[in-house]
């Protein structure tokens, strides 16, 4: 009895009512015809002088009375409560950005203790992180010569996974642009309350020479927004946190070193398959779900379809005793 809670306790003030239902009916029991009445008929001269079925008629009063309690209960819609439920984690949105230039076909990195290309095992990798990540809405963006959606952020995180494995070397030209596949990804996520959207871009040498937005434009549109970027490099040379020039861009441009700490993320230098893995594991302890407090909610499991059913049950037995009877 510990577990049952009233959810609309206030109806049970109207039980009294069924009670002084009951003892009005039980009341009109001893109650006799008034005098001067008679029913005139031979054949029902017998059957008005036979003693009447007590307990028969006794029952058919009480009906009405137990139907109406019956419906009362319900309507307070008694409840079991059960255990706690913990609430499902906050996720955030998590958009990677995935090098698809020409150089990212080299075959310098192992799989297995195969030789595999960059872009392959990047994308086994980030497939086996996104999946383990419930909770997080995941975009997909390529870029080479130009950047393109791959998949919007989602929920499903099986889908991204498998949109992953469509992205293929070269099919958005040779070049890199860097500066617009991080402007079309700040064009998808917004700040959440509590939560930081994550960028987490994967490139080899990390040098934007294409694109009509520069990498240094739109680090500084991603800072103003409080958007990390988390750059993974996959082979060639650690970048060094300096700036470079290219003709495409005016101005010294960031490197995936700079790109990082000017937003607040964290650099990976990843030449190998293991690498890779360190650093998607520690991005995921520093993008953790946030989980809500404990015990907000309990398992209820609803009681009233019971005492719903027995006073359509004890009303329907009230009216059909009452048609025989007329």
């Amino acid at each position: 009895m510990s577990s049952l809670h009233w959810a609309q306790p206030w109806w049970l003030a109207l039980l009294p009512l069924c009670g002084v239902l009951l003892w009005r009916r039980l009341r009109g029991d001893g109650a006799k015809a008034p005098p001067g009445l008679v029913l005139r008929h031979p054949n029902l001269y017998g059957l008005l002088s036979a003693p009447p079925v007590a307990g028969f008629h006794l029952w058919r009063r009480v009906v009405p009375a137990l139907a109406l309690a019956c419906a009362v209960t319900a309507l307070a819609q008694p409840q079991r409560l059960g255990g706690w439920i913990d609430a499902p984690p906050q996720g955030r949105n998590i958009v990677v950005l995935l090098d698809t230039s020409q150089t990212m076909s080299l075959e310098d990195m192992a799989w297995n203790g195969k030789p595999a290309a960059r872009l392959a095992v990047v994308k086994r990798v980030f497939a086996d992180f996104a999946k383990a990540r419930a909770g997080d809405r995941f975009g997909i963006i390529a870029f080479g010569s130009s950047a393109a959606t791959l998949m919007p952020p989602s929920f499903d995180n099986a889908a991204a996974a498998r949109m992953l494995e469509r992205a293929q070397v070269g099919g958005l030209g040779d070049n890199t642009a860097i500066g617009d596949a991080i402007g079309l990804a700040l064009r998808q996520v917004a700040p959440q309350s509590g939560l930081t959207p994550v960028l987490i871009l994967y490139s080899d040498n990390g040098a934007s020479n294409a694109g009509e937005i520069s990498p240094a434009q739109a680090v500084a549109l991603a800072r103003h927004l409080g958007v990390k970027i988390y750059t993974v490099q996959v082979g060639d040379d650690p970048a060094t946190g300096e700036t470079y020039t290219v003709p495409a861009y005016p101005g010294p441009q960031p490197d995936m070193r700079l790109i990082a700490s000017t937003t607040g993320g964290k650099f990976f230098y990843a030449a190998s398959s293991d690498a890779e893995f360190a650093a998607i594991r520690t991005i995921g302890a520093l993008t953790p779900l946030v989980r809500p407090p404990e015990g907000r909610h309990r398992a209820i499991t609803p009681l009233y379809p019971w005492p719903l059913a027995l006073a359509c049950l004890l009303w329907l037995f009230s009216a059909i005793t009452l048609e025989d009877r007329a």
